[in-house]
């Protein structure tokens, strides 16, 4: 076993203070279950002098940092990847205690500008801890074809080190309790009719069901790396607009689905959720992530060549003029997860 437990990582996350000093995540409640937790590398630029002969003479290292790293998970009702997702999303409003039980709605809002939102992220590799300072979240894709929904992370880091004077032990990080639950593919209900441009329309209910083989939600900040008099990045700060895209491949084509392409011709807009219900908390609460969608422009409908005709769709989020009903706000994507985390996510 000894052998095997040296290759298993510990890592930890938590959220950052100031850009490039690392916060102590070596604590309780800081453990993160990623399945790839050692994927960060350092990236060192090497200068060459071509000016002295054909051979690396004079060959220096230049700037160095973190390359962009992806966290891979089983997505987790009360993991900190949900701590990513905030991060990415910019708001978390205050948890609600729901009825007085242990279960903690988490509004999560999609912000303008993500500054000053940033993690150190840590993992354990043999005798020594490998951290990354401050890493900034540029993108969540969330997905699931049957099995076990995943959830990816992609991070910007200013640089990767291991000599550390705040963080030298792991030994006291755990996971938040109740990290063993996982979100599964029949879980989902996925609903989806028309956005209507003047609001109100009809409600998304049990006649707006629609069955995906597989879905693929992006959500992605677009950021620079810049490097200013320093060996080390500054905080990335946005270059354009988050995008939200969500794809949706269908196993047949059917009377519903066979709609879309006419749908995408008329540029009719849509609106929609995904609610992945798991365990029940307490009562009448369940553990929940709902997604929602106010407007969707539909970017790309195929029906590809097959014996049995199978349908996709792949859709963008973008802010209504005006609230729909039974949905909550107008911008590109909403977020309500429930859980039983009683702290805000960004914090």
């Amino acid at each position: 076993m000894g052998d095997i437990e040296k290759r298993l990582n510990k890592a930890a996350l938590k959220v950052g203070a100031d850009w490039g000093t690392e916060v102590n995540a070596g604590a309780a409640n800081c453990g993160i279950l990623p399945l790839n937790a050692g994927s960060p590398k350092l990236n060192v630029e090497m200068l060459e002098d071509e000016s002295d002969s054909a051979f690396d003479v004079n060959l220096d290292v230049g700037n160095y940092g973190v390359s962009d790293f992806t966290l891979d998970f089983d997505y987790r009702w009360d993991g900190l990847e949900n701590v990513l997702l905030g991060l990415l999303m910019g708001v978390d409003t205050d948890p609600a205690v729901q009825g007085g039980t242990a279960a903690i709605l988490h509004t999560i809002t999609l912000k303008n500008s993500v500054a000053a939102l940033f993690a150190t992220y840590a993992v354990e590799k043999g005798t020594k801890i490998h951290i990354v300072p401050s890493a900034k979240v540029l993108k969540m894709t969330l997905s699931g074809s049957g099995g076990l929904i995943k959830a990816a992370f992609n991070l910007r880091g200013d640089r990767l080190i291991d000599t550390s004077a705040i963080l030298t032990s792991m030994a006291a990080v755990t996971v938040p309790a109740n990290s063993h639950y996982r979100a599964r593919y029949n879980q989902a209900v996925f609903r989806m009719n028309d956005h209507t441009w003047a609001g109100g329309g009809t409600t998304l209910g049990a006649g707006h069901v629609i069955k995906p083989k597989s879905f693929s939600l992006e959500l992605e900040r677009k950021m620079d790396s810049d490097h200013a008099t320093d060996t080390i990045i500054i905080e990335p700060r946005e270059t354009d607009k988050p995008t939200v895209k969500l794809t949706m491949e269908f196993s047949r084509m059917d009377d519903v689905n066979k709609l879309y392409f006419a749908d995408w011709i008329a540029s009719t807009n849509k609106k929609a959720d995904i609610v992945i219900t798991g365990p029940q908390i307490s009562g009448a609460f369940y553990y929940t992530l709902n997604m929602q969608f106010p407007r969707l422009i539909i970017e790309d409908v195929e029906y590809a060549e097959s014996k049995i005709i199978p349908a996709k769709i792949v859709l963008r989020g973008a802010v209504a003029d005006v609230a729909q009903t039974g949905l909550t706000g107008v911008l590109p994507i909403g977020i309500f997860l429930t859980n039983t985390r009683i702290a805000s996510l960004i914090v």
